[in-house]
């Protein structure tokens, strides 16, 4: 397999569990496996995914995927900055 046969593969893995990819890296692991690296989000997650790929068979070996929600939601009893008397949320109204 070539290098963008793997990119390839490693798209159509991403794509098909819902993501928008931006490939990250791609490279060999030893002489039979190809490892693609993709930053993946969501309208509200965002994170990554690794694939490895066999690089004779062009099976997938591995999936490591870590996407996590976004925190857009702004609480100010959670966020109340670092140490003393700093953030934004120290007094309430």
């Amino acid at each position: 397999m070539t290098h963008r046969e793997a990119v390839n593969l490693g798209f159509s893995q991403c794509r098909a569990r819902g993501y928008e990819c931006r490939l990250k890296d791609a490279d060999r692991k030893g002489r039979d496996v190809w490892r693609v690296k993709f930053h993946a989000s969501t309208r509200n997650a965002k994170g990554h995914l690794h694939l490895d790929f066999d690089a004779y068979s062009r099976s997938l070996l591995r999936v490591d995927e870590k996407v996590k929600a976004r925190r857009d939601d702004w609480d100010d009893d959670r966020h109340k900055g670092r140490g003393k008397k700093k953030g934004h949320a120290r007094h309430h109204d």
